[in-house]
């Protein structure tokens, strides 16, 4: 499973839809769609927010491990 794979998985199982996780991250609905499909990546300075609305610690998510 690719990187791009693992964070719809993980967002959809946080019951997150790209519009509530642009929301609670405060960028676009298309950012968290470049970062579903490869065409992006979030900053490092998303990491923390972005483990926190997904429910994970930032070790988790970049390991793609719970």
């Amino acid at each position: 499973m690719t990187l791009c794979e693992k964070l719809i998985d993980l967002r959809r199982k946080a019951g997150l839809s790209q519009e509530q996780m642009a929301q609670q991250l405060d960028v676009s609905r298309q950012a968290v769609s470049k970062w579903e499909t490869g065409r992006g990546m979030p900053g490092i300075d998303m990491l923390e927010p972005l483990a926190e609305a997904l429910e994970l610690s930032v070790s988790e998510l970049l390991s793609g491990q719970r």
